[in-house]
């Protein structure tokens, strides 16, 4: 079974959790708004937007860091996803503007949910990646 947690029922947020080996990572979640319960598997979709809405660069790609999973979420409880992106200065490649906004495509929809973008988050060296939803932050 797939996906069940619809993009209308859940809350995005993207904090960061720190920097490792040269990269910065973030912790993407969806979070259950509803009274019941719903379960989602797989990977988001994942675009970075300017204060207009236009998309910077290109979608965030899959990582293979571990297997997707089924997440059955109760009310008010979160799933988890690691968004990763090299430093700047480790990468010969340019750095992607400052995105304003995250567009989060839960698993199976095709409607987004929007969320501001942390500070923080800038993609260098065209390398942007996330993991499979699971049930607690890496």
């Amino acid at each position: 079974m797939g996906s069940d947690c619809t993009t209308g029922v859940l809350k995005a947020g993207l904090k960061p959790t720190g920097q490792e080996m040269n990269s910065k990572y973030f912790d993407l979640t969806l979070t259950n708004t509803t009274g019941g319960t719903c379960a989602l598997k797989g990977y988001p979709g994942l675009s970075l937007t300017d204060g207009g809405g236009e998309r910077i660069g290109k979608p965030a790609t899959r990582s293979n860091n571990g297997s997707a999973q089924r997440v059955v979420l109760k009310a008010g409880q979160s799933a988890h996803a690691v968004v990763q992106t090299p430093d700047r200065g480790v990468t010969d490649g340019k750095c992607w503007a400052k995105p304003a906004r995250l567009k989060v495509y839960p698993p199976d929809n095709t409607a987004a949910l929007t969320v501001a973008a942390p500070g923080s988050l800038e993609v260098c060296g065209d390398s942007f990646t996330v993991g499979p939803f699971t049930t607690r932050a890496l």
